[in-house]
């Protein structure tokens, strides 16, 4: 028989337990929203930054209202074999978060991930510049720059402190903020690619590294699923060409449409800045079987997004580096991790299953009929529904 003290105890998170499934269970209109919401419209999206990226476009761009996030995110392949990426999150929903998620994935392609939150009196954000604090964690550049910092005690042993300088221009599509209505979704690609070096920390061993790596920055007013029912989105390297590209697929209510991006730039000029389905066409295959409920949406392997101008770009992503159902990996902040079997439970009633795919990949840059270079890259396929 129950103690009077446990009896007491279990009764007081029973209705707690309760009142979170009963809340969640209507998680579907919360998740996706209302279906009376303006459409994307890519004639009118903002144009009026210029071509040249400010230093204050890579500081803080949320003033903390709610339904407001912001994250600076990098990843780096390193030179021993070894990836690293690691992603500086402030979000502003029930309650306001801080935290930190870490991958790394060793010579020997052994996964490690740590995800750990931070209070308001940890963390400070710069609006003129990137800097990002939390506790001694630390994100700062200026668009050339970077040092990116991990301290290993924050993540049982694992950091870094890496140097990421820019070899192309920082890039956005025209001013990186995708509208629809009042809301949006912002991305600037503050270092498209760019050398690291530095110094990586593994089960409390430092070692020197050397690398290439990526850094962008998004922000945006609205969860991402009240806009966008999944994307794809990769980056790579042909020669001296660095290449991103991206599609986004608006949900229903929003016009249910493929919004393509493409850049292609080298060291000193850009091949193509393209935004939009006047400018680009994409087509897909491979039709990816087995890594998905059979109720997600269907999601391919292969892409090719082609300008105008029959600049092309054909990946081929060969092999999943990474798949994950977000609920199973999500980590919630005390005392809401209590509850995280309910809310599991709850969010797989209601029919929600994101999953996230990162593919190693190669492809074909064609920038004419004599010209085509081969290259590598790594593709990532978010699901949101």
């Amino acid at each position: 028989m129950l103690s009077r003290n446990r009896y007491i105890k279990n009764l007081f998170f029973v209705p707690i337990s309760l009142s979170m499934i009963l809340i969640m269970q209507s998680c579907t209109r919360l998740y996706l929203g209302s279906d009376n919401q303006e459409i994307f419209d890519e004639a009118i999206q903002p144009d009026e930054l210029g071509d040249i990226v400010q230093l204050w476009e890579d500081g803080a761009r949320t003033d903390d209202s709610k339904n407001q996030f912001e994250w600076w995110y990098f990843d780096a392949e390193l030179d021993d074999g070894s990836l690293v990426v690691a992603y500086f999150y402030k979000v502003h929903f029930l309650k306001d978060q801080f935290f930190i998620g870490f991958n790394y994935t060793s010579p020997e392609k052994e996964d490690f991930f740590r995800l750990k939150y931070f209070k308001s009196n940890e963390v400070s954000f710069q609006s003129d510049s990137c800097l990002v604090m939390m506790n001694k964690n630390s994100f700062a550049g200026n668009l050339n720059n970077y040092n990116i910092v991990l301290d290993p005690d924050d993540f049982d042993g694992f950091g870094f402190s890496l140097n990421l300088q820019s070899l192309v221009g920082p890039y956005r599509p025209q001013d990186g903020i995708i509208q629809a209505g009042d809301d949006y979704f912002a991305w600037l690609a503050a270092v498209p690619n760019g050398n690291v070096d530095g110094t990586i920390t593994v089960d409390g061993k430092e070692k020197k590294i050397k690398g290439s790596g990526y850094h962008d920055h998004n922000w945006g007013n609205t969860p991402l699923q009240k806009l966008f029912k999944s994307w794809t989105w990769f980056r790579g390297k042909a020669g001296p060409y660095t290449v991103i590209l991206a599609e986004l697929n608006a949900v229903e209510s929003r016009g249910g449409f493929d919004i393509p991006i493409l850049f292609v730039a080298d060291g000193n000029k850009v091949l193509v800045d393209k935004f939009g389905n006047k400018e680009l066409l994409t087509m897909k295959n491979n039709l990816i079987k087995d890594y998905y409920p059979s109720k997600n949406e269907p999601q391919f392997s292969n892409f090719l997004m082609s300008s105008h101008d029959n600049i092309s770009v054909k990946i081929s992503g060969n092999q999943i580096i990474d798949n994950i159902e977000i609920f199973k990996r999500m980590s919630l902040p005390a005392p809401l991790n209590l509850f995280k079997p309910a809310v599991n439970f709850a969010f797989r009633s209601s029919g929600i299953d994101p999953f996230y795919t990162r593919f190693a990949s190669s492809f074909v840059l064609k920038i004419d009929e004599n010209i085509q270079i081969d290259g590598t890259g790594v593709m990532e396929i978010m699901d949101l529904q």
